[in-house]
């Protein structure tokens, strides 16, 4: 099992800079994604994924990746 996207990379042979062009980010960021000094968006986390030929989940621990809901603030009465 696959536990980390620089693993999954590095397995299809693919360079940082490859990769990151593929996805059409800078190779800094998708850097940064690897060793977990930021978060993802769902899509981006698939994005990744689908590339790497993994699904997500094997790559990233749900905390990695943000799933926002956008709804009413609670007010405070």
């Amino acid at each position: 099992m696959i536990n980390s996207p620089k693993i999954a990379r590095l397995s299809l042979e693919l360079s940082l800079e490859t990769a990151a062009k593929k996805l059409g980010i800078s190779a800094g960021y998708l850097s940064q994604i690897e060793n977990g000094q930021r978060q993802v968006s769902k899509e981006r986390a698939t994005q990744i994924a689908d590339l790497y030929k993994v699904q997500k989940e094997q790559i990233f621990l749900a905390s990695r990746y943000s799933v926002r809901e956008v709804g009413k603030a609670k007010g405070g009465d």
